[in-house]
């Protein structure tokens, strides 16, 4: 083989290894596309109802779920056409509506139903990926808390090689930052909050709580990203018991 084709292969190896599909950088980049679009729903959601309101107060009183009320106005949004509320819609004191104003209304809430229909997809694609691709992080930490604390990560491997005490903290560099500024006190935990067995504890608890967990979740990260063994119930365990001991 002469030393270009020799050249031409490893060349061709590395464009192979680059065309290989990284499915971790996909679910980092889906997580965030569903924080952008959950937050575009509470947005269009807070608006649409401000807006609705001068026509059918008393439904977006009574309605407060945004699905449920979408569901409902999903054949018309003309209130003496919506059925099951013709009582209410005839004693409703918001003003008529034209046949622009319905048709405008309508645009709007089939936006806000195309971002609940992505955001419902998003959350299916990021709860099969994680429990396929980070099987012992997605058991301990539960599917969309892992991804999310994936995403922050920058990636399986660089949460893998993180001392615990750096995953802790994930999600609460601001708070951190203004710390390190002689403003407020020190954080204890940043997303990891969010966890089941984390939230509940009183709140000087809740730092040592934090503290195991991002140590357990280390260790999931990589026996994930490093091995092929399946000790994520058992780190759950661990962590449930670390739980009931500190709730008292």
């Amino acid at each position: 083989m002469s030393k270009e084709d020799i050249v031409e292969e490893a060349l061709e190896s590395t464009r192979e290894d680059l065309r290989e599909v990284d499915r971790e950088k996909h679910l980092v980049k889906a997580v965030k596309m569903l924080e952008k679009v959950e937050a575009s729903i509470t947005e269009k959601e807070e608006r649409f109802k401000d807006w609705y309101s001068l026509h059918f107060p008393e439904l977006v009183e009574e309605v407060d779920d945004i699905e449920h009320l979408v569901k409902i106005l999903d054949s018309d949004v003309e209130r003496s056409e919506i059925d099951s509320f013709e009582e209410m819609a005839s004693n409703s004191t918001g003003a008529k509506i034209t046949e622009k104003e319905e048709e405008i209304i309508e645009s709007v809430l089939d936006n806000l139903e195309s971002d609940i229909k992505l955001r419902d997809e998003l959350e299916a694609y990021i709860q099969d990926l994680t429990k396929e691709e980070m099987p012992n992080l997605s058991k301990l930490l539960g599917t969309f808390l892992a991804a999310r604390m994936l995403a922050l990560a920058g990636g399986l491997e660089e949460m893998a090689k993180m001392p615990a005490s750096t995953v802790q903290m994930l999600g609460a560099e601001k708070a951190l930052f203004r710390y390190l500024r002689g403003e407020g006190t020190p954080p204890k935990h940043g997303l990891l909050f969010e966890h089941e067995f984390v939230r509940p504890l009183p709140s000087n608890e809740r730092g040592k709580m934090a503290r195991f967990t991002a140590n357990k979740a280390v260790m999931a990260a990589r026996l994930d990203n490093y091995g092929d063994k399946d000790k994520g119930e058992d780190l759950r365990d661990e962590a449930r018991e670390k739980f009931e001991d500190l709730k008292g």
